[in-house]
This record gives structure tokens, C-alpha cells and sequence, in this order.
């Protein structure tokens, strides 16, 4: 398989682990119930009568376990497997696809940036002052304020980062997809990785329980 179906194997085996473990965590899947109706006590001549409740689709608690026990395998060798694909690759990818989620939010913060413009508001009679008269008294008069913001940044600078960073984005994002897609990965996954917990556990049991 290539890099890109080992990641998705991953995300298959924690699907299938979590569901196990759910599965084991409920107390329904764990136990058998059996009912002894004690007829003979309540009137004579009645038998007494044992009835086994049945849970439809239950699987043996015991098989969930060894499941989920070859899931760690399973999930443990395609770790190192992935591992020893990295290591072998011409680049670091875990540390380029870390990098290039900071120049994608690096961009979007620029472009947040652009919008900014610088503004000019008059506000009528927003002031207050005081001066004294020709009598002597203070006085109050109004004037107005004009409100000037002014971007304190280059806009076409941050103009130049957005297509320079957005264009180094994409140039490593369509590298990271070729060595996804090129990169094999020495593991295959022992179950159908397109079907569903259901199906995969029943068919699990079923082998196992010849």
C-alpha cells in the first residue's frame, strides 16, 4: 500500500479498536442471563423452568478481546512501517506538513490584514472646552474632532506575502500528495478496510471460532 491508504489503515484500525472497546464496555455483551421461573414453589404439581435470554448479534466476549488485542498488533507494526517509509523519504514530511499548516494560516492572517484601509472620521461637536469670557467666567464651547486611522503596516508588502507564501503552500502541498501517493508502505491490513465494524468483527469470530 502507499503512504496515503497506510494513513487510512490507521484511521480503519482506531475505528475498529474504539468500536471493541465499546463493545466491551457495555455490561449486555458480557454476560448471560438465564431465568429460573420457580413455578413449583407457587403451586403444585408445576415444573420448574429454566429460559436462556438470548442478545441478538452478540459476539463472545472472549473473541472481542483477541480482536482488540490484534488490533495494538496490527496498529504497532503499521506504525513502524510508516516510520521506516518516512525515514527513507527525500524530505521530512511530518515536519513539511506541520510547516505548510503555518503558511496556510500565516495567509489567511495576511489577507485578514488587507482588508484594513486607513479612515477618516469627523465627529460634529464631539469636543468640549472651556474658556473664560470678557467678564471673567468660564465658559463651555464645542468643536469638532476628526478621527484619523492610518494603517501602520505595508498593504503591498503583505500583498507580496500572500502570493509568496500561498504559492510555496501549494508548491509543498502538491509535493506531500505525490510522495502520499507514491511512498509504499511494507504492511497490509488483515481485514477488509472498506467494511464495516460489524462485519469485520462477525467475520473475525467466524474465523476464529472453528
Amino acid at each position: 500500500m502507499n503512504l496515503k491508504e497506510a494513513f487510512q489503515a490507521q484511521n480503519k484500525i482506531e475505528q475498529l479498536f474504539e468500536f471493541a472497546a465499546g463493545y466491551l464496555d457495555d455490561e449486555k455483551n458480557l454476560i448471560n442471563v438465564t431465568e429460573k421461573h420457580l413455578r413449583s414453589k407457587a403451586t403444585d404439581g408445576q415444573s420448574d423452568e429454566k429460559i436462556k435470554i438470548v442478545v441478538d448479534n452478540k459476539f463472545p466476549p472472549d473473541k472481542v478481546i483477541d480482536f482488540m488485542i490484534l488490533l495494538i498488533d496490527e496498529r504497532e507494526k503499521l506504525a513502524r512501517a510508516i516510520h521506516s517509509t518516512k525515514n527513507s523519504m527525500a524530505f521530512d514530511l511530518d515536519s513539511a506538513v506541520d510547516v505548510n499548516k503555518k503558511r496556510h494560516t500565516a495567509v489567511e492572517t495576511l489577507r485578514g490584514l488587507r482588508q484594513f484601509k486607513s479612515t477618516s472620521l469627523l465627529e460634529k461637536n464631539a469636543g468640549v472646552g472651556y474658556v473664560f469670557n470678557k467678564e471673567g467666567n468660564q465658559t463651555t464651547y464645542r468643536y469638532d474632532i476628526e478621527r484619523v486611522k492610518t494603517i501602520d503596516f505595508d498593504r503591498n508588502r503583505v500583498r507580496e506575502l500572500i502570493k509568496k507564501l500561498q504559492a510555496k503552500a501549494n508548491k509543498i502541498s502538491n509535493e506531500i500528495d505525490a510522495a502520499l501517493i507514491s511512498a509504499t508502505v511494507n504492511y497490509k491490513l488483515p481485514f477488509d478496510a472498506h467494511a464495516g465494524a460489524l462485519e469485520v468483527i462477525e467475520d473475525y469470530v467466524a474465523k476464529h471460532s472453528k
